[in-house]
């Protein structure tokens, strides 16, 4: 079964310097990570070591329900950046944009935009095959952002044919893997990172627009591209949970 989790964390920063009418609005850092669950330090999970996510999640509001309004990538972002379900913005596969069925649609970030807001974006927020479409718009929408940056890293331009996938040739759908020597700042999602500050610092310095910046890091999606030092040693392969009996695991999934 085909499981779409996403975790996001909505941060809102008050400016510190002198107020007007202007800058009463509040700056906002939203950040989104694909295909993450709930193995996490916060969700007491025993092995998971999310020490950054943890201190974010005791600092803010955390929430213990889950609910994906699709089994699927594309239409679930379409969902959550548009407010609509699916069976409103008529986007039901991964590679549809929802300005091709529902046109004058406002996006939340759009919403931002027509607010006064500075909105940028760094990564992924829209659907993106990955890792090919990495350091592209994949299937962004224009309308949504003032810039939009695409940072692309070792991990798409040079250590695919490393990649090691159950089905070859296929990685964004199957379990795959690579641990690469590389470390952070080599990889897309470290771009990622650098980007976001470097934006981060020039909105930050302005005084006469607030700004909204969405940051979407790409893993962890398939394939599990990271660096072997320290993450892979983090969880050597012996001391890795599995599940006993699948059957018996499946049994308490309800009917569709």
């Amino acid at each position: 079964m085909l499981k779409y989790l996403s975790l996001f964390f909505l941060a809102v920063i008050n400016c510190a310097s002198s107020l007007d009418a202007a800058d009463k609005q509040p700056n906002v850092l939203f950040i989104i990570s694909d295909d993450l669950n709930n193995n996490l330090g916060c969700y007491e999970d025993p092995q998971a070591k999310t020490p950054n996510l943890d201190k974010l999640a005791a600092r803010g509001v955390q929430f213990n329900n889950s609910y994906c309004s699709y089994p699927l990538c594309g239409p679930s972002r379409n969902s959550l950046l548009t407010g609509l379900y699916p069976n409103s913005t008529g986007i039901l596969a991964n590679s549809q944009i929802f300005r091709q069925t529902i046109p004058s649609q406002w996006s939340m970030p759009q919403a931002f935009r027509l607010s006064g807001y500075f909105a940028a974006r760094v990564g992924k927020l829209y659907h993106y095959n990955v890792p090919r479409s990495i350091g592209t718009n994949g299937h962004d929408d224009p309308a949504s952002w003032e810039i939009e940056l695409n940072p692309a890293g070792v991990d798409r331009l040079e250590e695919e044919p490393n990649i090691f996938s159950l089905t070859p040739g296929q990685f964004g759908g199957t379990l795959s893997w690579f641990a690469s020597p590389k470390s952070d700042k080599f990889h897309t999602d470290g771009l990622n990172a650098q980007d976001a500050e470097w934006v981060l610092e020039r909105c930050a310095a302005r005084t006469d627009r607030p700004f909204f910046l969405a940051l979407g890091f790409f893993r962890p999606h398939t394939p599990y591209v990271a660096p072997k030092d320290p993450y892979f040693g983090w969880y050597p392969e012996n001391e890795m949970r599995i599940v006993p009996d699948i059957e018996a695991d499946k049994a308490d999934i309800p009917a569709a």
